[in-house]
């Protein structure tokens, strides 16, 4: 079982993902028809889902960190495809954010880096 810290930080990555996601589609120049942005969420909700158990058990944890890899690809390809300078923040951060949940994940199964 992860410590409380390691959870908290994970879970605080993953709401900061989010809203750094939402600020992105809003600037979007078609918000809310993204299907790129929609599969991000997706992505999201999966880690969400077994974010608890990942922090736990490294088989979960492993889909975990690909769903995180899935996530990180899929913003790059949002940032080539369809990027405009004022939304480059909000590209890094939510990485930023995905590289925190897996610190989390690897840290509270003795993997550290």
């Amino acid at each position: 079982m992860a410590d409380t810290e390691t959870q908290h930080s994970a879970q605080t990555a993953l709401h900061k993902a989010r809203v750094a996601l939402q600020a992105l589609e809003a600037r979007c120049c078609d918000p809310g028809r993204s299907p790129r942005m929609a599969e991000l969420a997706r992505i999201l909700d999966g880690v969400e889902a077994r974010l608890p158990d990942a922090l736990a058990d490294a088989a979960v944890a492993d889909d975990t960190l690909t769903g995180l890899e899935d996530a990180g690809a899929q913003i790059g390809s949002l940032q080539i495809g369809c990027c405009a300078p004022n939304r480059l923040p909000l590209y890094a951060e939510i990485l930023r954010e995905l590289t925190t949940m897996q610190l989390e994940i690897n840290r509270s199964l003795g993997r550290n880096h």
